[in-house]
């Protein structure tokens, strides 16, 4: 008798594993995906902006429900070499902040938001050869990290519960200092998704058009 080989339970995603700690509910995560459905972006930015969660505790409820630590990234110390242990592209695409290298081990410490996304992990391994080790951060404060440690610019006072999610160049840099003010941001946000998808339509129908 023949056994069959079994196969590897799959990775969870992370709208579930927020489901499974209950800091969403079914419900809040389909109007989520729903959002990013029509409008892209991520995730996590959608639940934020829907104001479902705030960002401390989405971060914390994934580090405890996978089991990893986490970092704060405004207070670490990390190595002035930061910059030059994993390419800029590949940090602002995934959203990653390098902490260090065990080199005896050939580990690469890694910061980042969504633990699950292995398409990012497989991004680390080829550009740096090495073992990512996570530890889970506020994607607001691997922003700040990016921004001082690959442009050099002075960190921002981080806002406690700052909607600020999408690590690239372009992010916003006020500091959210009342309510009204995320409001606006969230508007805003959602406007720019607005024109990015109109702009991708109009250039797939010029596209389209006989010469």
């Amino acid at each position: 008798m023949t056994t069959q080989p079994q196969m590897p339970s799959p990775r969870p995603r992370l709208g579930d594993v927020l489901v499974s700690a209950k800091v969403i509910t079914r419900e809040q995560l389909d109007l989520a995906l729903r959002e990013q459905s029509s409008w892209g972006g991520r995730l996590g930015q959608n639940l934020l902006s829907l104001g479902f969660i705030d960002e401390a505790r989405l971060t914390s409820a994934i580090a405890a429900h996978l089991g990893l630590p986490t970092v704060d990234l405004d207070r670490a110390r990390l190595p002035a070499n930061a910059n030059r242990l994993l390419p800029l592209e590949i940090c602002e695409r995934y959203g990653l902040m390098p902490l260090g290298v065990r080199e005896k081990e050939g580990k690469l410490l890694l910061a980042c938001f969504d633990p699950t996304n292995q398409e990012a992990q497989v991004a680390v391994r080829r550009a740096s050869g090495l073992i990512p080790v996570i530890h889970v951060a506020t994607a607001s404060s691997i922003d700040r990290a990016i921004r001082k440690f690959f442009y050099g610019e002075a960190t921002p006072t981080p806002a406690p519960g700052s909607p600020l999610f999408t690590v690239t160049r372009n992010t916003m840099e006020t500091v959210l200092e009342n309510a009204s003010h995320r409001e606006l941001v969230d508007r805003v946000a959602d406007l720019e998704h607005r024109v990015e998808r109109l702009t991708t339509l109009v250039e797939s129908l010029s596209n389209r058009l006989p010469g």
